[in-house]
């Protein structure tokens, strides 16, 4: 058990991660996958419906794929 008891064990911060994608590639893919959600709004309210949604929905998962997700194997320690 942690000496706190509000601390949680896992919060060590003496093994840091280490996010898979650079900060900048994150940033350029978040802004590019941002217009693309743009684009398929528009797309779905002034053009075909089923395109739009699939552009918005195909933006959400490239920016949700080069988030930080935690891995235990990119610990910088490891």
């Amino acid at each position: 058990m942690a000496e706190n008891e509000n601390t949680p064990q896992h919060a060590d911060t003496t093994t840091p991660y280490t996010p898979v994608f650079d900060e900048r590639i994150r940033t350029i893919i978040y802004i590019v996958t941002l217009v693309a959600g743009i684009v398929g709004l528009g797309v779905s309210a002034f053009g075909d419906p089923q395109v739009g949604a699939y552009i918005s929905s195909a933006a959400g998962v490239i920016a949700a794929a080069f988030g930080v997700a935690y891995n235990p194997v990119r610990l910088s320690g490891k």
